[in-house]
């Protein structure tokens, strides 16, 4: 299953991809929620509480080595957060390129030393965003308020999830990008 779906054309496997681009143009990727936007009239990167649908954007180099100017090139798009992260793990798996994920409210993820990161292992996301769940749950809930559903209802939960599910964080459970939807469940 995995040689057929890599030997497939990428604007062939990716929604968002012109005829004859190749994923190898961009120096990293990203996922972010996105929603229609009526007032602007496109679609626009969002809160993850306010997402319509997922997308992964390449980002591509336009500037020079020493002054870059990263354009995001959208790649693909995908209805709920664990479609998009098991095609952003084929791409990691064959590109070796690094991820960063997120939404607008809480910034993207991982982190270190307060800059972004770009990262092929996913685990260092799902750790990322599981510690800033954590933590925005903590600032943003009173003591009294705080409830012990918090974590999974938390916007950026979904997202999380996914990255477990695509990462050596859930062990010997991390699921095969290549499998089938249907043979998942």
């Amino acid at each position: 299953m995995q040689n057929e779906i890599v030997n497939t054309p990428a604007h062939e496997r990716f929604n968002n991809l012109p005829k004859g681009d190749k994923l190898d143009q961009f120096e990293w990727f990203e996922i972010m929620p996105c929603r229609n936007d009526e007032s602007e009239g496109c679609a626009v990167q969002c809160e993850a509480g306010e997402v319509e649908f997922w997308s992964i954007y390449g980002r591509k180099n336009e500037g020079t080595k020493d002054a870059p100017e990263f354009l995001a090139m959208a790649v693909h798009d995908a209805w709920d957060a664990k479609a998009i992260v098991k095609i952003a793990r084929q791409i990691a798996t064959e590109t070796g390129k690094g991820f960063l994920a997120g939404d607008v409210a809480y910034g993207q993820f991982p982190r270190q030393s307060g800059q972004l990161v770009p990262v092929t292992e996913f685990i260092e996301i799902a750790e990322a965003l599981t510690f800033a769940i954590h933590e925005a749950n903590e600032s943003e809930i009173p003591d009294e308020d705080q409830r012990v559903d918090d974590f999974d209802n938390h916007p950026l939960a979904d997202l999380r999830e996914a990255f477990v599910d695509y990462s050596d964080y859930s062990g010997s459970d991390q699921l095969d990008p290549y499998q089938s939807d249907a043979t998942l469940h």
